[in-house]
């Protein structure tokens, strides 16, 4: 993983692979970390790799306080649009940073589709169709909020689901589609699920330890480098296919996986970097 500096602030840029197009979000606040950024990369090439496409992740990080916050985000965007006008990285909104933040840079077709968030909910439930098989009178519970959460409240009904909002990590359902932050369901929180199926709806909200405890349970964790790929097949791979139709193929092939979808998705994702990779990154996409 390359680590990019900036000179003309306090902010970088993680390439996940140092020779390919890359495509991440940035984010901002008076300190972020770069492990952070490492692993919003990390799941962005596993996702890449997992629709055979040759493309990586970059994350970007602005450390600044409010105060200096307007200085800092301006100077982060006049030093990057070259990275950005080149087709080296396409970059998006994440936590801290607007859509406005990032008007000034190229390629603003793309960064839409790219980071589109309702696209990405369809994705993820779409991905709990495969896992399901079904989701006709299914029950579907969504932890968090925001928009990513409310459209795939919206896309659960439209395929028949009961879908519950702001639920709990223990609410009794069918799948348990978890947006938040990385990590924010950890192993305890895991011990409580009372699910079949959990779905990511933010990128790697679930760790390796929680990773461990819902398989003991029998739980299926679809990986979030597969639910949320959506925005990324129809950027990179518009002649591919609809996007969610992908991702339900590809969760409805593991399916009878069970408990061990989410390695049998990371050994195909690894076996495609690895056919054009002269080595696997290090580190798999769990917070």
């Amino acid at each position: 993983m390359k680590f990019h500096k900036l000179t003309s602030t306090d902010a970088f840029i993680v390439f996940d692979l140092d020779d390919a197009p890359a495509v991440g979000v940035v984010r901002q606040a008076p300190k972020v970390l770069r492990d952070g950024a490492e692993l919003l990369a990390r799941s962005t090439t596993y996702a890449a790799a997992s629709f055979g496409l040759a493309v990586g992740g970059g994350s970007a990080g602005i450390n600044a306080k409010p105060d200096d916050r307007e200085a800092a985000v301006a100077a982060f965007m006049e030093e990057v649009s070259s990275l950005v006008d080149e087709g080296r990285w396409l970059p998006g909104p994440g936590v801290g940073i607007g859509a406005n933040d990032l008007a000034s840079l190229g390629r603003p077709d793309q960064r839409r589709t790219a980071f589109a968030g309702t696209v990405a909910a369809e994705g993820a439930v779409a991905a709990t169709l495969g896992a399901l098989g079904s989701l006709e009178g299914k029950r579907l519970a969504i932890v968090g909020s925001g928009p990513v959460a409310e459209a795939a409240a919206e896309a659960a009904r439209a395929n028949g689901a009961i879908a519950e909002t702001e639920a709990g990590f223990d609410s009794p359902c069918d799948a348990l589609l978890v947006a938040g932050k990385a990590g924010v369901l950890e192993h305890d929180l895991a011990g409580t699920v009372n699910a079949a199926v959990v779905v990511p709806l933010t990128p790697v909200p679930v760790t390796a330890r929680a990773l461990a405890v819902l398989g003991r349970a029998g739980v299926t964790v679809v990986p979030d480098y597969l639910a949320l790929a959506a925005p990324l097949l129809a950027t990179f791979d518009p002649d591919g296919g609809h996007p969610a139709t992908r991702i339900h193929d590809a969760v409805a092939a593991l399916a009878h996986e069970g408990t061990g979808l989410w390695m049998a998705a990371t050994v195909q994702a690894e076996t495609h970097l690895a056919s054009w990779r002269p080595a696997l990154p290090f580190g798999r996409p769990l917070a």
